[in-house]
């Protein structure tokens, strides 16, 4: 039998073959990891199949699974026929099942963060195309300990709504029913994810798996553009955790694979780690690590945008009276949002499509309101909707440019969906964006995106394959969008944060975090959204509004300390001390950008239960060497929060809250709506 253990850091990778029960002579090569100082004996090892695959009439391995799962079914019987070892530990495991089905199974680590990135490669050596129904892009077994015990075990995931992103839920897997049977019999599986083209909608693609008594948890995160699935397994001693692009059964997924071609899946990452906040942390350090943004962005500049401020109708005057009011204040990047191409006679919301500038809001052209914007020496940015048109628009009735389902259009109340495979939509695209952001000097591009078209479109062997086909050619838009404006400023946005996903948040520079505009739990949204993607990516509103209390000031902004800063709303008319009390408020922020863009989350502590009658607090702690950041916002709450302060002490603040300091511990004494950020150092005692 086959058995091999690989160190890389702190964590040990098993790669184990394990007998097939009640299949005679079969068995499956399976991936394990654990702590490296935990003693693993091979011969309790249970696994099933590293590479989970399912071609169509594939016969099933386990009773009672058809309609549960896609997991071993007769393609994961396979031998590996090598493995390689690169520099800088990337693993390639070679596998086949004699018959021509080829598999390349890599594994590669990121010493830095120690996180690991996986994927796996389809080869079709065959002399015929084989119908692909599901390939999963990683799948760990030995979940709990080798003897396959699950007690104990939680599952954590993050569900996703409008304005409600990557909110934590806890599971612990006995309330699952993922522990084994009396009788050792009876498939278990916990499978979820989300069908579409917005992917942190109900769930992001992220799980963990924890065991609080060993103190160790198992994180991993999807690239996942498209439909996409996570699976908990549970059958007699094998526990197995796995995920990819949505199979067959749970989002219409197949793709026929020619003879001598290929499919490779998306990657995942995962790490293991010592609790939940620590594989969250280096997860997001990772995708941190392998960011490219224009050096423009390496500041974590503070943005303004005007969307909360003229809600839908910006002009070249209300723009000029903006600047006007802010050019005090250290903004470097001016977003004019959706609107600007209002017709005259319509709303602007359902007249996307059509990209024609509104010469009512900018009688001299929009170049002039861009001249304007960097006169003031900030960079200009635009808002696009671009694979989406709109009822209102004439964009709305070219069908044949249009996304189809069982040949009728694909209409989603005012919305409807370019084909972007099509060259007649990508010429259309290429004149009226690409051309227009070079032509009126835009070097920021806000791409939003408020609707999704299911569980797939025609144009392919299945639905699924013809929407992860449109979804891989908006992904690949990206790059031809900075080509055609080198240094491009890309903002991901889709109803806010319904399209964080790994891949996307690659190759963009930052995201809308959330819809999450004004209301009172802006702070809880971003502190959850703060486990799932780099802080300099996370933009958050900041709205200032005409009247408002300085409490309410200091609440908006310490919210949006916990990302990147936007500005918006009623700036131009608040008065000399408001504008004051903002610019102390972003000159704090300067103290803290390493913080907030390095640091590790060490405590988030939050009692609310529900976000909409928010009794209750929020402490957010972020640590980054000898610096510790601390967030406090009170909601519908008078309780005091206390805080040892060990070993630090508080250099700056800015709150309106009343503190002290007695006995080492730092007490906040909050009111309702109020809130504060401190800068924490540590002392120098000697």
């Amino acid at each position: 039998m086959f058995f091999k253990r690989y160190d890389f850091g702190e964590t040990a990778v098993y790669f184990a073959e394990t007998p097939v029960e009640g299949h005679p002579k079969c068995t499956t090569i399976g991936m394990a990891v654990y702590p490296a100082n935990v003693a693993v004996d091979p011969k309790n090892l249970r696994c099933d199949s590293l590479v989970q695959v399912a071609f169509a009439g594939d016969e099933s391995l386990i009773d009672y699974t058809r309609g549960v799962t896609m997991r071993n079914r007769h393609s994961t019987l396979l031998k590996i026929v090598r493995q390689t070892q690169f520099m800088g530990g990337n693993l390639n495991t070679y596998l086949t099942d004699g018959e021509g089905n080829d598999y390349v199974h890599r594994l590669s680590y990121d010493r830095a963060t120690g996180v690991f990135t996986v994927n796996v490669r389809y080869e079709n050596h065959t002399r015929e195309p084989r119908m692909l129904e599901h390939l999963s892009s990683f799948s760990l077994s030995g979940i709990g300990n080798a003897e396959g015990n699950t007690e104990g075990l939680t599952l954590h995931r993050m569900t996703s709504a409008w304005s409600r992103e990557c909110r934590l839920r806890s599971d612990p897997f006995a309330h699952l029913g993922l522990d084994m049977s009396w009788a050792r019999y009876g498939v278990k599986v916990e499978r979820w994810g989300q069908i579409g083209t917005m992917p942190n909608r109900g769930y992001f693609p992220f799980a963990s798996i924890e065991d609080r008594q060993g103190g160790v948890c198992l994180g991993v995160q999807l690239e996942a553009p498209y439909s996409w699935q996570l699976e908990v397994y549970k059958e007699k001693e094998t526990c197995a955790f796995s995920g990819g692009l949505g199979d067959y059964e749970f989002a219409h997924w197949r793709k026929s694979i020619p003879a001598g071609g290929s499919f490779t899946t998306h990657s995942a990452r995962f790490v293991l780690g010592k609790d939940l906040l620590d594989v969250c942390n280096a997860l997001v350090h990772e995708a941190d690590s392998r960011l490219t943004t224009p050096k423009a962005e390496e500041s974590m500049p503070i943005l303004f945008n005007e969307y909360c401020t003229t809600w839908g109708t910006p002009s070249e005057r209300n723009i000029s009276r903006i600047l006007k009011a802010i050019k005090e204040l250290p903004v470097e990047e001016f977003v004019i949002d959706c609107g600007w191409y209002k017709p005259d006679n319509k709303g602007w919301g359902n007249a996307i499509g059509d990209w024609n500038v509104s010469k009512k809001l900018f009688p001299d052209g929009i170049k002039k309101a861009v001249d304007k914007i960097e006169a003031a020496g900030k960079r200009a940015g635009i808002w696009f909707e671009f694979e989406n048109v709109g009822r209102d628009s004439d964009a709305f009735f070219c069908e044949e440019a249009l996304l189809k389902a069982d040949g009728k259009t694909i209409t989603a109340k005012n919305r409807r969906f370019l084909d972007l495979r099509l060259p007649q939509v990508q010429s259309y695209l290429r004149t009226k964006m690409l051309d227009f952001l070079r032509e009126n000097g835009f070097s920021y591009l806000k791409i939003d995106y408020n609707d999704a078209f299911g569980i797939g479109c025609d144009g392919a062997e299945s639905p699924g394959e013809g929407g992860r086909q449109v979804a891989e050619e908006s992904i690949n838009y990206l790059d031809r969008l900075k080509e055609a404006v080198p240094d491009l400023i890309i903002e991901n946005c889709a109803s806010g944060g319904s399209r964080i996903e790994p891949l996307r948040m690659s190759k963009v520079s930052m995201c809308s975090f959330s819809d999450a505009h004004e209301c009172a739990e802006i702070p809880l949204v971003a502190a959850n959204v703060s486990l799932a993607i780099p802080a300099r990516q996370s933009q958050i509103w900041a709205v200032i509004r005409e009247g408002e209390s300085d409490s309410r000031t200091i609440y908006s902004l310490c919210a949006a300390m916990l990302g990147r800063i936007c500005l918006s709303g009623d700036i131009h008319k608040v008065p000399p001390e408001k504008l004051a009390l903002i610019a102390r408020g972003l000159e704090f922020y300067k103290h803290i950008k390493n913080i907030v863009r390095y640091g590790d989350v060490s405590l988030l502590d939050c009692n609310v239960e529900y976000y909409r009658r928010p009794a209750g607090r929020q402490v957010y702690v972020k640590d980054y060497g000898e610096k510790r950041l601390v967030i406090v916002h009170f909601l519908e709450c008078d309780e005091a929060v206390r805080l040892p302060l060990d070993g630090y002490e508080v250099v700056e603040r800015f709150t309106d809250i009343p503190c002290t300091i007695r006995n080492e511990v730092l007490r906040i004494a909050g009111t309702p709506y109020t809130a504060g950020a401190f800068l924490l150092e540590k002392r120098n005692d000697r």
